[in-house]
Order: structure tokens, then C-alpha cells, then sequence
């Protein structure tokens, strides 16, 4: 693990959600006082075209030109900037508790005199109404371990947070509409550690990425990883030669800057005092390889070298004296004439013309919309749909940069992103695996449930995906290596040792359009590739399938048919039509079931019999999300009348009729959200289950033993007991 903040231990970390404290919340804690600052700066900007000219001529990049923005933004960055200085300069014992904004300005700029100030424009009430709310937390290691989360200015802007406040509902459409979630520190650490550990830290510096890097929450892993190996490290110099970010919101660069200038100075405190360098020199040396624009554009192209040149005379020069912002470069010239080809990456980042060693990140979340350069994105990234770039993610293309930015020789990647990448059947994501499966290397995936607790924390329910990719010319690999992992469950008391606990088994087939398995051990890989093969599908057995009310197994029972709940958590909620039902206790839910209706009674009892076996369930959890079913996996699932001899055949007829008669007495009745649904749990019915699992073994040509290998792998998943039976503590039908 990375380092925890001197005097923090690593399990008293708020970066990490906790038991009783979510991430968004022990942020909150700080984040609502620092927002409050920011408005009462903001609201003192009454010309904002003065504080947008003031930000620029104190803050814009000294290296390079970027895309302009709003006056507006301009402002918000100007307060967010003014805070953002008392804060750090607080934060590293060079300001006290009564220090002003224009002190902490004053700190900031040191020697060099920009033409403008910020204080300038702030009156002293406003001045006293900003310091208030800043010294309203204590400066402690809890506000540096949650201080990229603190400087997001997006705020609160979840589900539960909405509940709790309403007024919080515009922060979280915001956030909604970038895609912004909260990376917790220990996921970051996680992504950092294991694809730094691929690479030789003895070499050569390092180049690292993120091209979606926010307020810098993976930039500082790395650095803290960085100060693990080597506790007397530069870090000033480290980030200058080593760390890299690009991010479509100014904003966000801004306070990445913040972010890794407190670490230089918290850590370099004896270099800087012995320098005449000002903290304004740190930030601008820091902000040359930070990049506010959108990362989609970008390519690796042949650059001028002498660039390099050119970036160690501004940092020199930066070192020295003041100097006006970038304007007019030769950068901002390249952008307007290859904007068809793609920004080179080296125009930018003189370092990374041949690629970063190492991409790491967090993509947005949200839909690309409406863009004028579709066509040309379309033409380089193979998840866009020709035509439909619009309606599509934009994780799959970070992916994708996991080896487009990347070193052709070697590199080592790593990305959280939704588990759709793993099992959606949309094209986009069949498309980005087919561009990985095709993309070289060893990938190696970490699939991670949002149920009991999810991976962003309580207030954030995602399923997640963990993306890691080594390429190495010199390694001698047959194509592309992929290597996967189980669905992974776990409480938020367990997260502490949550990745310490990921292993990965290599699949025998690495053909993963259709999807990634998430599979765990070499017996599950052997029977998966063999199921795969096999030619049989349910649909040869079915008439049809619909969508119908679940009130229709009531309504109109039918003995020919098979009903499927179209989400399931522990267990598949496989059941015939109703026998009895209790009283009602409010409306049926709304939520459709599947209908399988055979040519006769016996054709689903078999059916019946062989979707309630572990063996579907596995199969389920494997190749889907964890939550949904959906009439795709019904259909392919691999039995059918083909595949079963007379015996076996009439068997599971026989094994399909007890089981119904035995799950009457396992009706469970729910009422969620004023719905009502019915379900049927079938962990008592063990003994049964188990003669089902062993006639879909034989026929399915499996090894005998993986008979044993279901009945753990589902305790594993659904209960604490060996026997099979429900555990109430995980007992959840969604």
C-alpha cells in the first residue's frame, strides 16, 4: 500500500470509505466551509472580465496555450484560486489562523510582481467572511489526506445526499453530466501501485499519465508512492519530470496544481527554504505538465524535439522572475493546423512524444454528445460507432488510450471504469473489447459488485471494473494475454484488506467480444471454455418469450410456462405460476418478468429445474452484471433437449416438479417502493439442487469435482455457511 499522511494510519483514512463515514461525506465536513469562502470571493468579483484578466495574468499556463473559456469559469477559478492559496500556505504551517486573503496572496506570489492582484478586488468584510469559514476545520493530516476531494468544486451530488438535502440535487446533475465520481484513495493507490510495479523504477525517470486527472487524486498516489520508495525524494523535481495530467475542466487543473504544490512544499520544506523559488514559481512549475483541454484529442505524432529545450528554459526562467502567460504559441499554431490529424502529445508534453510509460486514471462516466470533430474520432477510436458518437461513453475511449498514448515499446496501464465493459452487450462495448482483444499485452481485470458495499461507497452504487495492461516487446506473449477475476462482494469492514485479496486466472480463450467471464481458479476457466463451445441453447426448446406484469403468473396461471424475475441478487428468481398467494399487501411491482412458454408441461419443468441449479447461477454471475437478467442470457444458456439423453431428460422433469413443490414453502413476499413482488429463494432446497447440478454436469461433459467447486463458489457469494443455507445478513433480492 502507499503511504498514509505522516501521523494518519492507513485504516483512519477518510480518503477510504468507512463503516460509518462515506467519502462524500467526511469531505463535506471541510468542503461545505470551503465553498462557502469561495461564494463570498466570488460574489466580491463585480467586474468579472477584471477577474478573469487578474486570473490570467496571475494563473493561465506560462507554457502553452489552451482552449479560452467563459468569464464566468474565469471567475470561479479566481475565487477557487484565492482560497485555494490560504489554504496550502495554511495547510503548510507558512500561514497562521488569522491570516488574510491578501496575506495568503502575498505568501504566494513572493517576489515576482504580476501587474494585478486578486486582494485587490476583495474587500476587507468579504476578506474577514472568507478567513472565518477557512478556519472553521482544523489543519490537521485529515485535511491534507482528503484535499483533492476538498478542492473539487462540483460538491456534494449523490443519491443519498439528494435525500438528505434537496438542495444538493443540482451538484449531483452536474456531477451526473461530467461523469464525476469521487475516486477513493485506496482505489487509486491500488490502480498506481500494481502498474508502477510492472515497470523498473531503477531506469530511467518515469513518465505517467492520467488523461482525465480532475484534482489530482491518482497524480498524488503516485507521488506518495513515489516518497515510499524513497522517503528523501525531490518532489518538486519527481512531478516536474514525471507526472502528467490533462483534464477538460480548467477548474480542476487549477486545483491539481494546488494539490501537488502542497505535497512539494509539505515535503521540500527544507529545499524551498533554502531557495529564493516563491510558491507562485511552484505552481507554474507544477501547472507545465497539467493541460486543461480535452484529452479525446490528442495523439502520439513526431515532435520537435528542442521543445524539451524550450520547457527547461521556462522552468528556469519561472524560477527567477515573473513572466506574462502563453499566448499565441507555437502550440496554440500546431492545435489550429493538425486539428484534423489530432493534437501531438509531445506538443504539449515535450517528454511524452514518444508516450507515457505509464496511463492510469478514472474516466468520466457520461456521454460524449454532440461534437464537430465526431467524424475524425470516429475514424481514430474504434468503440465509436460511425454516426454515433453522440450517444456514446466516453470510458471506452480513455481505454483505448490505455495504448494509443502509451509507449509502443512498453507500458503499463490502469483504469477503473463500469463492469458494462465486461458484459454489456451494446456495440460500443462489444467494440472496446474487440479493440482490446486486438491491443496486445497482458490485461488483467478486477470485477467489483456494488452490493453490500460498492467500490465508490455507500453513496455512489456502481459496479466496477479495475482495467490493467502490461505491454512489453521484449516479453514474448502469444497475442493478447487476458486474465480475470470473480465478482467480487464484500462490507465495508472487509475494504481494508478488500485488495490485498485480488488474484487473476488466465483465460484458455482469449476471444472476449461477447464478453469478459468473471471467473476465479483454473477448474472455473476449464469448464467455462468447454461450456462455451458446446452448440446447445435454451431457445431450441422454447416456443416463445416475452415481457409480462408479474401479476400475469397469478392471473392466468399456465403449467407450460416458465417466469424469471428481471433482476436477481443471491439467488435467480426462477418460478412457475403461482400455487397460492397471500393476501395482497400492496400493487404488483411494475417491473416485467420473463415468460418462457413451452409445447407442454414437462418441457418446463426441465427448464425450470435447470435455471433454479447453482450451476445457472454461476453461469449467471460469471458472464452477466450481478443484478440484471436479461432474455439474451436465458436464451444461450446451454441446455436444451439436444444435450440430455432419455435418462437425464426424465430426471430433470421429475427433479423440476419437486423442486416447485418443495419452493412453496420458501415464497417470499416484498413490498419495495409501495410494490409488491413475490420470489422464491432456493438454498433450503440443497439436496435437490444438488442432484440437478450433477445431471447438467454430466451432460454438459464437466469433471465431476465442479460439483463441489458451485456449492462453494455459491456460499461463497450468497451465504457464510457451507451447507448452502441463507445467511439473513445477505439474504437481499433486488
Amino acid at each position: 500500500m502507499t503511504s498514509a499522511p505522516a501521523g494518519l494510519a492507513p485504516r483512519c483514512r477518510q480518503s477510504v470509505p468507512q463503516p460509518s463515514m462515506s467519502l462524500s461525506a467526511a469531505t463535506e465536513a471541510y468542503a461545505i466551509n470551503v465553498r462557502a469562502a469561495v461564494e463570498s470571493v466570488k460574489r466580491s468579483f463585480n467586474d468579472s472580465e477584471t477577474a478573469a484578466a487578474i486570473w490570467a495574468d496571475l494563473l493561465a499556463s506560462r507554457w502553452c496555450a489552451e482552449p479560452s473559456a467563459k468569464p464566468e469559469m474565469r471567475v470561479l477559478q479566481a475565487a477557487w484560486a484565492l482560497v485555494g492559496m490560504r489554504m496550502v500556505g495554511r495547510s503548510v504551517g507558512a500561514l497562521t489562523g488569522s491570516a488574510s486573503l491578501r496575506d495568503a496572496e502575498a505568501w504566494f506570489i513572493g517576489p515576482c510582481r504580476p501587474p494585478r492582484l486578486f486582494a485587490d478586488t476583495v474587500s476587507e468584510f468579504t476578506d474577514r467572511e472568507a478567513v472565518r469559514n477557512l478556519e472553521k476545520f482544523p489543519y490537521d493530516d485529515r485535511l491534507r489526506d482528503l484535499l483533492p476531494y476538498i478542492l473539487d468544486a462540483h460538491g456534494p451530488g449523490s443519491r443519498a445526499s439528494v435525500m438528505r438535502d434537496p438542495a444538493t440535487g443540482k451538484s449531483r446533475q452536474a456531477k451526473k453530466a461530467a461523469g464525476v465520481f469521487y475516486t477513493p484513495s485506496d482505489v487509486a493507490d491500488y490502480i498506481t501501485r500494481t502498474a508502477l510495479a510492472e515497470v523498473d523504477w531503477n531506469g530511467e525517470p518515469l513518465l505517467i499519465l492520467d488523461p482525465a486527472c480532475g484534482s489530482g487524486v491518482f497524480l498524488r498516489a503516485v507521488l506518495d508512492l513515489a516518497i515510499s520508495h524513497r522517503p528523501h525524494l525531490n518532489c518538486l523535481e519527481f512531478v516536474e519530470r514525471s507526472l502528467y495530467g490533462i483534464d477538460v475542466n480548467p477548474l480542476a487543473i487549477d486545483m491539481a496544481c494546488f494539490v501537488l504544490q502542497h505535497e512539494c512544499i509539505r515535503r521540500d520544506g527544507k529545499f524551498h527554504a533554502e531557495r529564493t523559488t516563491s510558491p507562485w514559481s511552484t505552481w507554474h512549475r507544477i501547472r507545465c505538465n497539467l493541460y486543461a483541454g480535452d484529452a479525446l484529442g490528442f495523439r502520439l505524432a513526431q515532435t520537435d524535439r528542442s521543445n524539451i529545450d524550450l520547457l527547461t528554459k521556462t522552468r528556469a526562467t519561472l524560477s527567477k522572475a515573473y513572466i506574462p502567460p502563453s499566448s499565441d504559441s507555437w502550440q496554440q499554431q500546431k492545435e489550429t493546423t493538425l486539428f484534423s490529424q489530432g493534437i501531438p502529445l509531445g506538443s504539449v508534453f515535450p517528454s511524452l512524444t514518444q508516450g507515457a510509460d505509464i496511463i492510469i486514471g478514472n474516466p468520466p462516466y457520461a456521454k460524449i454528445g454532440v461534437r464537430k470533430d465526431a467524424a475524425d474520432l470516429e475514424r481514430q477510436f474504434a468503440s465509436l460507432p460511425v454516426g454515433g458518437t453522440a450517444r456514446s461513453d466516453y470510458f471506452p475511449v480513455f481505454v483505448e488510450m490505455m495504448w494509443q498514448l502509451a509507449r509502443r515499446d512498453r507500458s503499463s496501464s490502469g483504469m477503473v471504469v463500469p463492469l458494462s465493459l465486461a458484459c454489456s452487450s451494446r456495440f460500443q462495448m462489444a467494440a472496446i473489447r474487440r479493440a482490446i482483444q486486438s491491443s496486445g499485452g497482458r490485461w488483467r481485470f478486477a470485477f467489483f459488485d456494488r452490493e453490500p458495499h460498492g467500490l465508490f461507497g455507500e453513496e455512489v452504487k456502481t459496479r466496477n471494473a479495475i482495467l490493467l495492461r502490461h505491454h512489453d516487446i521484449n516479453q514474448a506473449l502469444p497475442n493478447t494475454v487476458i486474465e480475470t477475476g470473480p465478482l467480487r462482494k464484500w462490507t465495508s469492514r472487509q475494504r481494508s484488506q478488500l485488495f490485498n485479496m485480488i488474484d487473476f486466472t488466465r483465460l484458455e480463450d482469449n476471444a472476449i467480444t461477447d464478453g469478459i467471464p468473471k471467473l476465479s481458479g483454473r477448474e472455473a476457466v476449464a469448464a467455462f471454455t468447454k461450456i462455451s463451445r458446446k452448440t446447445t441453447c435454451l431457445r431450441e426448446m422454447c416456443a416463445s418469450i416475452s415481457a409480462r406484469p408479474p401479476e400475469d403468473a397469478a392471473s392466468a396461471p399456465q403449467d407450460n410456462c416458465v417466469y424469471i424475475g428481471g433482476t436477481a441478487y443471491n439467488f435467480l428468481n426462477v418460478f412457475r405460476s403461482h400455487r397460492t398467494l397471500p393476501r395482497p399487501r400492496a400493487p404488483w411491482s411494475e417491473s416485467k418478468v420473463l415468460v418462457l412458454a413451452f409445447s407442454n408441461k414437462d418441457d418446463a419443468a426441465l427448464v425450470f429445474a435447470a435455471l433454479s441449479s447453482r450451476f445457472a447461477f454461476w453461469l449467471w454471475h460469471v458472464t452477466q452484471d450481478g443484478f440484471h437478467v436479461n432474455r439474451d442470457f436465458v436464451m444461450r444458456f446451454p441446455v436444451s433437449a439436444r444435450l440430455l439423453d432419455g435418462a437425464q431428460r426424465e430426471a430433470l422433469v421429475l427433479l423440476g416438479a419437486n423442486l416447485w413443490e418443495d419452493l412453496q414453502r420458501q415464497q417470499i413476499v416484498s413490498v419495495n417502493g409501495g410494490r409488491q413482488t413475490v420470489s422464491y429463494r432456493p438454498h433450503a432446497s440443497g439436496g435437490l439442487r444438488n442432484e440437478i447440478d450433477a445431471l447438467l454436469i454430466a451432460a454438459l461433459d464437466l469433471a465431476p469435482t465442479f460439483a463441489e467447486y458451485l456449492h462453494k463458489y455459491v456460499g461463497s457469494v450468497v451465504t457464510a455457511n457451507a451447507d448452502d443455507q441463507s445467511n439473513p445478513t445477505f439474504d437481499v433480492l433486488c
